[in-house]
């Protein structure tokens, strides 16, 4: 065989064998392909996770009842709380004499939302006239419509309540005030407040007193007998 045409053989043999160059894409492209196929599945879980958490981080289904006073079934009701159209223009006021004994003021929630929520704790705001006085209480929105509250009424309290999807219950909250106060200024709130728990999240989250928002006024605390303007109770 003459030279030329062993050089045309070898230069065959040379063009057909694989090279290193070209065997390394496709393994690299494999790699990829293994690499793309277990991380997906980890990549839809971590945007499931994020997407949860977001929600649950907003998620605020709760909503004023249509109930709510000056009164709940089984504690104290004040002395003579009643409504006014004296201090709010155009509107009425829930009006609160100061009194020594506790007293109780209802309002009502529910859950508007998709998902179960937990009722943690109920409080009134930084600065208000009205003090704790006790344990919070609630009723159902079945056991709020019974005649059996008139003579039995049940004592149910308020210690991470669950409210489902629709439904709501109506919350009574034992109060105080100071029992001597100054006639010519007053002080009150619009709302409560109420501490749920979602998926480990919490909001707190102001509720009217009275299904149509009216506020509840007291006269401005007086603290003692004796100085111009200040009367006390009893």
């Amino acid at each position: 065989m003459s030279l030329a045409a062993r050089s045309w053989q070898d230069q065959g043999r040379r063009q057909a064998a694989p090279t290193n160059d070209a065997r390394r894409p496709r393994g690299a492209r494999r790699r990829h392909r293994r690499w793309l196929l277990w991380w997906s599945p980890v990549v839809l879980i971590v945007l499931a996770v994020t997407a949860l958490a977001l929600l649950a981080a907003s998620y605020q289904p709760l909503r004023p009842g249509g109930t709510g006073g000056g009164s709940f079934p089984g504690l104290r009701a004040g002395a003579g709380i009643r409504w006014v159209s004296k201090y709010v223009p155009n509107g009425q006021e829930l009006y609160v004499p100061p009194q020594r004994q506790p007293f109780a003021l209802a309002g009502s929630i529910v859950n508007r939302g998709s998902f179960a929520v937990t009722i943690v704790r109920v409080r009134q705001p930084e600065g208000s006239p009205f003090t704790a006085a006790g344990p919070v209480r609630y009723l159902t929105d079945a056991e709020w419509n019974s005649a059996v509250l008139a003579t039995h009424p049940p004592r149910h309290l308020l210690r991470d309540v669950t409210l489902a999807p629709g439904q709501g219950i109506t919350i009574g909250m034992p109060l105080r005030i100071a029992y001597c106060a100054d006639r010519r200024n007053y002080a009150g709130d619009d709302v409560f407040l109420v501490t749920e728990s979602f998926f480990g999240f919490t909001h707190t989250v102001p509720v009217p007193f009275t299904g149509d928002g009216s506020p509840v006024i007291t006269n401005a605390p007086g603290w003692r007998p004796g100085p111009p303007g200040t009367f006390c109770s009893g």
